[in-house]
């Protein structure tokens, strides 16, 4: 017996339509992590944002007020005026603060993720597409 008649192009359809649904299983992966990476960084910023706004409302309460105090308890007890104590303490907090600022912006750029993996996982599809489709040239 033969077998009947089949279609001129039923395998290249067949075959199309299984290549198009596991582009778009890919496509909706690379989404899905994607968007997991993305939220992760905003976590990452909000969490930032909110401590270093923390830290900064802090600072612009206590440190005034201490400073001053400090210059005055120092003048009394070494007999160096205030106005020379002012700027030694001026001078350190605004190094202590630029230290404290690298510190956090150090610390975020190491735990920033910004799409690494998705970009990664894009670039091997690509090169994954093209040994495909030039095996198939090939042919």
């Amino acid at each position: 017996m033969t077998e009947p008649d089949r279609p001129l192009l039923a395998e290249a359809k067949e075959e199309i339509r299984s290549l198009f649904g596991e582009l778009r299983e890919m496509i909706g992966l690379r989404w899905q992590l994607a968007r997991l990476e993305i939220l992760a960084d905003a976590r990452s910023v909000a969490w930032l944002a909110v401590i270093l706004l923390i830290a900064a409302a802090m600072i612009m309460t206590a440190l005034p007020v201490l400073v001053v105090y400090f210059a005055e308890v120092l003048d009394g007890w070494t007999g160096v005026p205030r106005m020379v104590w002012l700027p030694v303490f001026g001078l350190g907090l605004l190094s202590t603060a630029t230290l404290g600022g690298y510190l956090a912006w150090s610390r975020f750029r190491r735990r920033w993720i910004g799409l690494r993996e998705t970009l990664e996982e894009l670039h091997e599809d690509l090169v994954w597409l093209r040994e495909w489709t030039e095996s198939d040239d090939r042919k």
